[in-house]
């Protein structure tokens, strides 16, 4: 039976640890924490790591101590316990975790899933005491939890972070302008990796020993080293150019400690000031000036360009993006970004970024694992090979044991879908319906004679509302139900998909003269079709493209 036991701090604080059937020489996970904080840790003496903390003055704070352990625990259980207890703890709305994030892995060791379930019940245990507020469901299905900082990396992305922190060390203090560039696809965790990247630095920035709970002694050694060259990197600004994501990172950042709400900044926000670091988020959504269609967005564009420009500024002012002010307006930068994910005409050209990028790129790091889809890495190429190829037999159809696919006869059984899977996270609705832009944003969408709303926000939770790729991109849902319009069909002639440019009804997304169209819009429904977590569902206007997904998404 886990012993789970909390003690004020106070002088006999110590005494009774030592009381403890595991207070000394038995591996522990603690809490220290008051009404408003926490701090998780693991110790194989709970005395003397007490006695420890009590020396330091960040601990003055809290209130109460909370120790766990049990007969059976060994390092390895309480490894993995206390990386969930700060994932989970790190997500509750309640709670402002101290902890610095390295140090949250996944441990692998014998009889792991018996202990997942025992940890279920120490939080239910936890949720008694009032340490923790919420359920373990409604925490997961929070937008705080799927873009905490305290997440579990893969060997790939933890390899990225030190290899980015590295790389910032060597060109902290050197004159010549240096970035460095991240790519990858749909849900290879680029945003997830960006804002664990932002936690740390900044932790590195107001000196705190990130490396305490690191468990590797090469890892631990490596952060202490490499901190106190990044210690300088003081200003950093989080840049997230889509409106919908950028509120929800407002949100996210002002419930993390260090961090606040002010360091997320859209792309004109950096033109008034200067930054040590800019970590700049979706980049391939970033603006280029000469397909901005409005006057008023064109010429409040060229306003910040004199601000930032001043007498450089030429008559090549159009050929100017947005990655031009955030190169100007900061000595580092680092940029994740997919080509794949242009959905706009004003979404910077591969081309375009390239040229700007190259004269100055330091590093490019490639991140190819999936982490959002449950389908994996070989769930999104099969969708891009569905979606792009011709003439495919049904011989290329393939299952995916943990990822749910299904076309669906009728709009009315794909909402049906949808509604069931949110009855199961009513908190948040996190399964959507969601569509590409054969529809004008101002008119109703009608569909088999029924008419729809589109969803006037990420937050919408009405049931019958579809939601525009402008109002998802960048964010992960549960499931997602994908509406193919009336701009894509199958051609049976030419055994592929093909778009009618006259059904393009998304001004944002309205192409002129581009030959690469097709592929653009295909781009849209790959983005959509990899949404979901665990599963997507689909259903094609086009009576000919739904019977031709079916082959393949049985």
């Amino acid at each position: 039976m886990t012993s789970i036991v909390s003690y004020p701090c106070d002088e006999n604080m110590v005494s009774n640890i030592k009381e403890w059937n595991y207070g000394t020489n038995w591996p522990v996970v603690y809490i220290w924490y008051n009404d408003k904080k926490a701090y998780v840790g693991e110790t194989l003496d709970a005395v003397r790591r007490t006695k420890e903390h009590i020396a330091e003055k960040e601990f003055d704070e809290f209130k109460n101590i909370c120790l766990i352990s049990d007969k059976t625990f060994n390092k390895s259980v309480i490894l993995d316990l206390e990386a969930f207890l700060i994932k989970y703890m790190g997500a509750d709305q309640a709670i402002t975790l101290t902890n610095s994030n390295p140090g949250v892995d996944d441990h692998n060791y014998f009889y792991k899933e018996a202990y997942a379930d025992d940890f279920k019940v120490i939080w239910q245990q936890l949720l008694g005491k009032g340490i923790v507020t919420e359920t373990l469901q409604e925490i997961e299905n929070s937008e705080l939890f799927k873009y905490s900082p305290y997440k579990t990396l893969n060997d790939e992305q933890k390899n990225a972070v030190y290899d980015i922190l590295g790389r910032l060390s060597q060109i902290n203090n050197a004159t010549k302008q240096s970035l460095i560039k991240v790519i990858g696809g749909a849900g290879t965790g680029k945003t997830i990796l960006a804002v664990y990247l932002v936690k740390l630095l900044v932790d590195i920035s107001l000196g705190k020993n990130v490396w305490r709970s690191i468990d590797s002694p090469e890892d631990e050694l490596f952060l202490q080293k490499i901190s106190q060259k990044l210690y300088g990197i003081k200003k950093i600004g989080f840049v997230v150019p889509m409106r919908e994501l950028n509120t929800t990172m407002k949100v996210v950042f002002d419930s993390i400690d260090g961090l606040n709400k002010s360091m997320i900044l859209f792309p004109e926000e950096v033109v008034s000031s200067q930054y040590d670091l800019l970590i700049v988020d979706e980049a391939h959504r970033l603006y280029w000036r000469k397909n901005l269609p409005m006057a008023q967005t064109a010429n409040r564009y060229d306003e910040l360009n004199r601000q930032l420009m001043g007498d450089e500024l030429t008559k090549t002012e159009k050929d100017l993006t947005e990655l031009d002010w955030i190169i100007r307006s900061s000595r580092l930068q680092v940029l994740f970004y997919d080509e794949c994910q242009r959905i706009r005409i004003t979404d910077i050209s591969k081309e375009r970024f390239e040229t700007i990028c190259a004269p100055i790129t330091y590093r490019t790091i490639e991140l190819v694992s999936q982490m959002r889809c449950k389908g994996g890495n070989g769930y999104y190429e099969y969708v891009k090979s569905i979606l792009e190829s011709s003439n495919l037999s049904m011989r290329y159809y393939k299952s995916f044991t943990y990822y749910e696919t299904k076309v669906v006869d009728s709009i009315e059984d794909l909402f049906e879908i949808i509604r069931d899977h949110n009855e199961d996270s009513e908190n948040e609705k996190l399964s959507k319906v969601v569509t590409g832009p054969g529809w004008t944003s101002t008119q109703d969408i009608e569909i088999d004679g029924i008419k729809y709303k589109w969803a006037s926000g990420r937050r919408d939770k009405r049931d019958n509302v579809i939601f525009s790729i402008h109002k998802v991109q960048g964010f992960d849902l549960n499931y997602a139900g994908v509406i193919f319009g009336k701009e894509v069909y199958y051609d049976v002639e030419k055994g592929c998909i093909e778009v009618n440019k006259k059904e393009l009804k998304d001004n944002r997304t309205k192409i002129k003269g581009d030959n690469d169209s097709k592929k653009y819009i295909l781009n849209i429904y790959l983005t959509l079709m990899t949404r979901g977590i665990y599963g997507t569902y689909i259903y094609a206007v086009d009576d000919k493209l739904r019977g031709y997904l079916r082959d393949f998404f049985g």
